[in-house]
């Protein structure tokens, strides 16, 4: 089937379409993108994310000429979309990092906040709980932590991800007793 007519049924909503659309092109779309964005995993996190706009959108969609250079036209959108976005995050965390300074309202004893802290950790499930402390408590890399149980780079992504944002509900009425500077290394 053609490219042009695998996008018609696409449009349409037939998910074999998009499948096969998927299949054909997604490993060549990850390595183009990889040339922008210089990292594997996003790499395949913009090709992902674009596919799934794609579907999303597909009703709304016109026949492109070139199938494949509007494929790899919005990938290379999508790159320049996180590149900036990450470019977006550096610039503000090295403004915070340079202005930020300790001051006397923070403890330098974090052990009446500890026990917060613990509590809501404990309070993880058990796999997204393991996950969070090899990560963030261990220092061990989402590569190091998916290579040692055994499990994918973008599912040890999705769990600390989750476990950041129970814990970010948990401690909320404690926030006024957390340093930003635990909050920031922490979650």
């Amino acid at each position: 089937m053609t490219d042009t007519e695998l996008f018609k049924k696409l449009t349409s909503g037939n998910k074999k379409a998009f499948d096969q659309l998927f299949l054909r092109y997604y490993k060549n779309m990850c390595r183009f993108s990889l040339t922008f964005v210089h990292d594997t995993n996003d790499s395949e996190e913009v090709v992902q994310k674009f596919f799934v706009r794609l579907w999303e959108n597909r009703k709304k969609l016109e026949d492109p000429e070139d199938i494949k250079a509007f494929l790899f036209k919005s990938v290379y959108y999508e790159s320049m979309k996180l590149i900036r976005q990450k470019n977006t995050r550096k610039k503000y965390l090295s403004e915070y990092l340079a202005n930020f300074k300790l001051t006397q309202e923070e403890p330098e004893d974090y052990s009446t906040i500890t026990p917060y802290l613990n509590k809501a950790i404990q309070k993880l499930p058990e796999r997204c709980r393991q996950i969070f402390i090899l990560n963030k408590l261990e220092g061990l890399t989402q590569k190091e932590i998916a290579e040692y149980l055994g499990i994918s780079i973008k599912t040890v992504e999705n769990q600390v991800a989750i476990a950041i944002s129970k814990l970010r509900e948990e401690v909320k009425p404690f926030l006024h007793l957390i340093p930003a500077t635990l909050l920031f290394i922490i979650l």
